[in-house]
């Protein structure tokens, strides 16, 4: 009995650390939202947006660490009280796939001229 107990103590206490950045998926984000804007300046929200996940990314992954020594230490993972940046990496995942949507879209023909057949 004590085994079982243990075993789910154990899942449940797992089952709360913060994911990893490459396991969080993307939210949906409709592309239509960067549709009125100038490819000079949607390249400029894409490099925006890169750092942003850049940073998410980097606050994820410390949550993660953070976790593993809360979870060594005192069987509790920070994460759970103080949270994580999961949401953020999600969001910008999802920004950055409906910008390059949008990119490739309206601006790839302009940035690299029109596509000739091959010859």
């Amino acid at each position: 009995m004590k085994k079982i107990v243990l075993a789910v103590a154990a899942v449940a206490v797992l089952s709360a650390c913060a994911k990893s950045p490459s396991s969080i998926a993307p939210v949906a984000v409709s592309s239509s939202e960067y549709s009125s804007l100038s490819c000079d300046i949607l390249v400029n929200e894409m490099n925006r947006n890169s750092l942003e996940l850049a940073d998410a990314v980097s606050r994820q992954r410390s949550a993660q660490a953070a976790d593993a020594v809360g979870v060594f230490l005192v069987l509790i993972p920070p994460s759970a009280l103080m949270g994580d940046a999961e949401g953020d990496v999600a969001l910008n995942k999802g920004e950055e796939i409906a910008m390059q949507r949008e990119y490739d879209r309206r601006c790839r023909q302009i940035a690299t001229g029109p596509l000739r057949p091959a010859s």
